[in-house]
């Protein structure tokens, strides 16, 4: 914007100097012209760069604090969705889910009646290791630092991304007497069925309150609505669609 002001202040003298017509400027033009000039810097200088000063600086901390923000929320996330390991006991209650794995408790209550139904031989985990070790704890930490790490020789199963993995070892007695270590990986995506909403905003110089009402089919796909209460009232109505990758980067 100031570059745009400086030429058109200069603009007569620059046009008339390529019409070779400069000299025929008397002095008080050409002084004329140049207080232009100045009076548009100092301007400039005095309202205009304090204010677009102030406007970079908050964009700059905007972009700060919410690069800030997703590093953070991409770190926890990241580490509750490493494998923990879990006796079955613990697996089947709902409440140790709830605080261990940091989840809702219609989510915990969900994980925790598909592993009684794992446990009842109706449902069938995502991947069952029978382990080698001298306990059962031994057995099931071999298999979550393995799923940690990223270990390739296990299956695909065992090493998809999700929001949560447990490990939930049993001890197995065969008909010959003979202990083995059977190591169950449950494999969890979490969504919650209903989410809501409410702040504040701005437009056109109205403030207004927006209520948002959110309903989850599934992990990643929603219909969502948004009302605004006050001001220039409105309505939205969107369909929310989740993506592992912003545009394939990050």
């Amino acid at each position: 914007m100031a570059v745009l002001w400086v030429f058109r202040s200069l603009a007569p003298l620059l046009f008339a100097r390529c019409l070779g017509k400069g000299d025929d400027m008397t002095d008080e033009e050409l002084k004329a012209a140049m207080e232009r000039l100045s009076g548009t810097a100092v301007g400039w200088s005095k309202t205009k760069i304090a204010a677009c000063g102030g406007a970079i600086l908050l964009v700059l901390a905007l972009i700060c604090g919410l690069a800030w923000l997703w590093q953070k929320n991409t770190a926890h996330e990241e580490a509750l969705q490493k494998a923990a390991v879990m006796t079955a006991a613990q697996a089947a209650n709902s409440d140790y889910l709830q605080n261990e794995l940091k989840i809702s408790k219609q989510n915990a209550d969900a994980m925790a009646a598909a592993v009684k139904a794992a446990q009842a031989g109706n449902l069938a985990p995502s991947v069952t290791f029978v382990q080698t070790a001298p306990t059962v704890d031994q057995a099931a930490g071999s298999v979550a630092q393995r799923i940690n790490d990223g270990d390739k020789t296990l299956p695909s199963m065992a090493l998809e991304k999700t929001d949560r993995t447990a490990v939930v070892p049993q001890e197995v007695v065969n008909k010959d007497g003979n202990k083995e270590w059977k190591v169950d990986v449950m494999k969890v995506n979490l969504y919650r069925n209903w989410e809501w909403s409410a702040g504040y905003g701005r437009h056109g110089g109205d403030s207004y309150i927006p209520i948002g009402l959110q309903r989850n089919y599934s992990k990643d796909k929603a219909l969502a609505a948004e009302y605004h209460v006050g001001g220039k009232s409105g309505y939205e109505i969107k369909y929310v669609v989740k993506t592992d990758k912003l545009f394939g980067l990050f």
